[in-house]
């Protein structure tokens, strides 16, 4: 059976755990397979079938986009020779780390939700810009430093904007982009519908709020068409954002391609 870019790996209790591998990227090119892991929180790793399912990737270093509030009510596992770097993916103006917990999202009341997605918006418009979270991904790719995890709580909105900056990199087009982005929908059904079903009479009195309950638990295309703008107001190419933001020039962004691609 062909394999397809995007299918997620048969864990028994990780949601979303799947791979880059196999995206078309630059010059006719693919994303070589076993190289880039993004998934949800790691503490989803429960089973010793699913650890040592884990263990068989030789990922050398994992990254962690959580904030410290998230890391410490559910810490990843630890795995015998795999480095770690946590740093929060969502900023502050000044550069620091927000407290998010993106655990509580369905605590909140339907003013709450509102809110939640406009703030959101705003979050996926900034989170290419100054992040020390994804310069330390470019860094360890850049140190050959693979295979390599990254994942946040969910797997789907800091690590979706991770996994499309690696890929934007690496040369793929923003089509690509967005269908590795909306995989995720097809990777957790289950937490959609739970969503739903929590809201279920909030979505009575007020059928408005399920777009946006659609992408508190899954992902919606205009989220990742909110990267693709914030980054065109800003930069007047994908060389020029590289360049600035990352510290990659045309000679980097080769050296990833000529490592990373087949």
């Amino acid at each position: 059976m062909e394999w397809t870019p995007g299918t997620p790996l048969p864990f028994e209790t990780a949601e979303n755990f799947r791979e880059l591998g196999g995206w078309p990227a630059a010059d006719g090119r693919r994303v070589k397979r076993g190289l880039f892991w993004r998934s949800g929180a790691l503490c989803q790793i429960a089973s010793e079938e699913d650890r040592k399912r884990f263990e068989a990737l030789g990922i050398r270093v994992v990254c962690d986009l959580r904030s410290g509030v998230e890391r410490a009510r559910k810490p990843d596992p630890e795995f015998a020779g795999v480095r770690r770097h946590d740093i929060g993916a969502i900023r502050d103006a000044g550069g620091g780390e927000l407290p998010i917990d993106a655990n509580n999202s369905l605590q909140l009341d339907a003013d709450g939700l509102r809110a939640l997605s406009q703030e959101m918006e705003a979050i996926y418009s900034a989170l290419p810009f100054h992040n020390p979270a994804y310069r330390e991904i470019f860094r360890e790719m850049l140190a050959g430093e693979l295979p390599l995890l990254f994942h946040c709580s969910a797997g789907k909105d800091r690590t979706g904007v991770a996994a499309a900056l690696i890929l934007l990199a690496l040369g793929a087009s923003r089509e690509t982009v967005m269908a590795d982005f909306l995989a995720t929908n097809d990777c957790r059904p289950g937490a959609v519908r739970e969503c739903l079903e929590v809201y279920r009479s909030e979505l009575e009195r007020e059928p408005e709020l399920r777009p946006i309950l659609e992408s508190v638990s899954g992902v919606r295309p205009e989220s990742m068409q909110a990267v693709f703008d914030a980054i065109d107001r800003r930069y007047a190419c994908m060389e020029d954002f590289f360049a600035a933001e990352y510290g990659m020039g045309p000679e980097q962004l080769r050296l990833l391609r000529d490592r990373c691609l087949e």
